[in-house]
């Protein structure tokens, strides 16, 4: 059995958006949040005996020129290479508008795919031939999975690629294709990046979701995604929640709505902050907030 982790849209540099503060909250930091949600991802794919790293794109947030970024990556690829895993990368749209990825330390075991074309990185010690083509275009039009390499015989190939699919889970149409297109090339497994959801539209074919909640919209948990592979099955995906904080939309009409809420979430074994947006009546929000102070770890955001 082959196990790879699956990472993408990590957005080094972006914070947490939209983190209510008000007395009684949680002490909630976005900056240190976002760099603390890397970090435990690091940590668990560290510690969670695989052997290969994934990163489908958006490493790093466009716009953000900030040195802590860049050796927090550094850092963790040094981190990957000293613990013998090896790791295949491809560039996002984010990452084409920042200039940290040209400043990356790559160590030897860590793998950049190019732009100029799909190219194979392979894997002996673990039997894997990974297949990428990062961005180079940040709003790329064209299907780039026509040019991907047919699959290699006696390894398992996967495929990495940064892609909106048809566009409807995204504000942005990035090298569009389909699942079909993916499934036809062959691979047992296709990573993908830049929609920010945990989805499997296929046995074979998943987004990891992003490392932490940026955003508003982003709700449930977050980490990155277990990629088992064994003889003739189709992969085994375990989600893996890492993120300290976790965004939930609260739908209450009245205090007792709140009150159930809270009491029926499902905490997870890491604890994390859980930041729920209001869906409701504005007048409620107050009354929320009383009720969130009396479980620990919840807040209570506006809905405007």
């Amino acid at each position: 059995m082959v196990v790879l982790a699956h990472v993408a849209d990590v957005h080094l540099g972006a914070r947490l958006r939209g983190m209510p503060h008000y007395p009684g909250a949680p002490d909630i930091d976005p900056v240190e949040l976002a760099y603390a949600a890397f970090d435990a991802m690091v940590a668990s794919v560290l510690n969670g005996r695989y052997d290969g790293v994934l990163l489908a794109g958006d490493l790093f947030d466009r716009g953000v020129p900030d040195s802590r970024a860049l050796d927090a990556a550094n850092d963790a690829f040094a981190a990957f290479d000293d613990a013998g895993l090896p790791v295949a990368m491809v560039l996002g749209n984010h990452d084409v508008e920042s200039a940290l990825p040209r400043h990356l330390r790559l160590p030897p075991g860590a793998w950049l795919a190019p732009a100029d074309g799909a190219r194979t990185v392979r894997w002996p010690d673990a039997g894997v031939a990974v297949h990428g083509r990062s961005i180079a275009d940040p709003s790329e039009p064209d299907d780039l999975t026509d040019a991907y390499p047919a699959r290699e015989k006696d390894f398992w190939n996967v495929g990495l690629l940064h892609t909106s699919l048809a566009g409807d889970r995204s504000k942005r149409v990035l090298a569009p294709t389909t699942v079909a297109n993916l499934e036809r090339i062959g691979y047992d497994y296709w990573a993908l990046g830049h929609v920010h959801q945990r989805i499997a539209d296929s046995a074979r074919v998943a987004y990891a979701g992003s490392v932490h909640p940026s955003r508003r919209p982003e709700l449930g948990p977050r980490g990155h995604l277990r990629v088992e592979l064994l003889g003739q099955r189709t992969p085994q995906l375990t989600p893996i929640d890492t993120s300290p904080v976790v965004r939930e939309k609260l739908i209450a009409q009245s205090g007792d709505d709140v009150a159930d809420v809270f009491a029926q979430y499902p905490r997870a074994t890491h604890n994390p902050i859980v930041v729920w947006t209001l869906d409701g009546p504005p007048s409620l929000l107050e009354a929320a907030r009383e009720i969130a102070s009396q479980h620990d770890g919840f807040a209570v955001a506006s809905g405007k």
